[in-house]
């Protein structure tokens, strides 16, 4: 799972001067807000490549009707694409296959509360997130490392700049015998508080996903988790306390020609820190596999909310990888 928007924000932030013009122009929220338009337009001209739907060949004709089996919608020629968590916010109900690694790893770039005079900007790499199939339906995860390098404004001209690791951890999943159309998994994930230069949650931090994936028809998905999450935070007075998340997502995949997807996504988060409400948003991408082992991917995401100090936009890039 493309791990999504940043939310952590250093109490620990190193400050630095940063007067050289050129440095300020490449890191303004105007030079970001110019390049995403930029992203925007690559994107769809990504999608338009790959845009004539993927058609199923016609079944033989019989002249006795033999039932047949239905397929595995976690196996098959696209499984890889099926089976990634990323670039979603929400998991993939298919657990990776039995003595077999994907890795999962991304590059994003996101602008917060671009429009106020205390903007941020995180750049994030890699987001790796590595599955191991254990046995049949079930897997264990590795989560991290997530490297973030943060530069911000701090509403009067001066700028200050910070990186670090997030909390990294394990994870398992546990996908159920699929019913028809249906697939249904469970994760767990717990991460401790390992990260360093502030972009720790400063707690441990548990997580319980309830996966659910339905094929509308042969190109058309859609799929949802329901994340429920224990973890820690600072409020605005720099305070550590425990708060409790709720983060359902739902996504809808269109298949497209030469094992390639579109996909959109709405998110919401009742949380962002012990004193502060929720927000929503949006990302939508597209995804190719390459072969049967390799996948790479591009997305976009942005909040629906009207609060400029909330909002965000973030472009993404990324890879899946199954071994062997």
């Amino acid at each position: 799972m493309d791990d999504g928007p940043s939310t952590n924000q250093s109490p620990t932030t190193k400050h630095k001067n940063v007067s050289i013009g050129v440095f300020r122009r490449i890191y303004s929220p105007k030079f970001c807000e110019k390049n995403m338009k930029f992203y925007q337009l690559l994107l769809v001209l990504c999608a338009l490549i790959f845009a004539t739907p993927a058609l199923a060949s016609p079944a033989p004709k019989s002249s006795a009707a033999t039932p047949t089996p239905a397929p595995d919608p976690c196996a098959g020629d696209g499984s890889l694409l099926a089976t990634l968590n990323r670039p979603t916010i929400g998991y993939s109900a298919c657990a990776v296959a039995p003595k077999t690694v994907v890795v999962e790893e991304g590059y994003q770039v996101q602008e917060n509360a671009a429009n106020t005079t205390r903007w941020s900007r995180t750049i994030s790499y890699p987001q790796s997130f590595v599955r191991y199939g254990v046995s049949k339906r079930f897997e264990l995860d590795l989560i991290g490392p997530y490297y973030n390098k943060t530069l911000a404004a701090d509403g009067l001209g001066a700028l200050s700049s910070n990186q670090g690791y997030q909390d990294g951890g394990l994870g398992m999943k546990f996908e159920y015998t699929p019913r028809g159309q249906f697939i249904y998994a469970l994760d767990a994930l717990y991460t401790s508080p390992n990260g360093t230069n502030g972009f720790s949650a400063g707690g441990a931090t548990e997580t319980m996903n309830l996966d659910v994936a339905y094929s509308v028809t042969p190109t058309i998905g859609l799929s949802t988790t329901i994340a429920y999450s224990s973890t820690s935070g600072y409020d605005a007075h720099n305070m550590r306390s425990r708060y409790s998340v709720l983060m359902p997502s739902f996504v809808v995949t269109s298949a497209l020609r030469g094992n390639a997807q579109l996909y959109a996504e709405y998110v919401y988060t009742s949380k962002l820190a012990p004193d502060q409400g929720g927000r929503a948003f949006i990302d939508y991408g597209i995804q190719k596999q390459l072969g049967t082992r390799f996948e790479i991917d591009a997305e976009l995401g942005n909040t629906l909310i009207g609060d400029p100090s909330k909002q965000f936009h973030y472009v993404g890039l990324g890879f899946g990888v199954r071994i062997p």
